[in-house]
């Protein structure tokens, strides 16, 4: 007869954890009440999207906002796991384990700013500008990227845009997350 080993599920249930020592339920608790907030702002964020911009604004808008709201909600639970194993070990905060949240709020950085960036791009909108284009790459993801004449560098939206180096287009920008949607040639 073979024994099974059976694995906890502490981590599931510390991230569930709905019987608070303190008698709080779960959706009281700040931790929650962030998460909430967070998909609330995404959901709101994606009616306006889809009420004010229609086609590949709407598509890439709504990749941004979805994806960047995603990943912060992603990251909320790890403290929370972190948090669990601190108490349960009952050694206190470790040197590794503070480099270790150190090191996840500094992660979670950049799709915060990454999603301010696209909440400017949703309120402000499309802009349409006149680009003389410097040079074009490909980086081996995402699109294409060009840089203009001004210095700044863009990324090509889709790969049926067709951009060439030394040439003057009229694009279809969102600013803040510098990102090409259309774009005509100029004479």
């Amino acid at each position: 007869m073979t024994k099974t080993a059976r694995v906890p599920l502490t981590a599931v249930v510390s991230v569930l954890d709905l019987s608070s020592p303190d008698g709080r339920v779960w959706y009281k608790k700040k931790r929650n009440l962030l998460r909430m907030a967070l998909i609330v702002f995404c959901l709101i964020g994606m009616l306006v999207v889809f009420f004010k911009y229609g086609g590949d604004e709407r598509k890439h808008l709504w990749i941004g906002i979805g994806g960047y709201s995603g990943v912060l909600f992603f990251f909320s639970f790890i403290p929370t796991y972190v948090f669990y194993r601190i108490r349960r070990r009952r050694a206190g905060m470790t040197k590794a384990d503070l480099g270790f949240m150190a090191f996840l709020v500094l992660l979670s950085l950049y799709p915060l700013i990454m999603l301010g960036m696209v909440t400017a791009d949703i309120v402000q909108g499309p802009i349409i500008k006149i680009i003389h284009v410097e040079d074009k790459w490909n980086p081996k993801r995402g699109g294409d990227m060009v840089r203009t004449s001004e210095g700044t560098q863009y990324e090509i939206a889709d790969p049926k845009i067709d951009i060439r180096e030394g040439g003057t287009y009229r694009v279809k920008v969102l600013k803040h997350s510098k990102l090409i949607l259309e774009a005509k040639k100029q004479r």
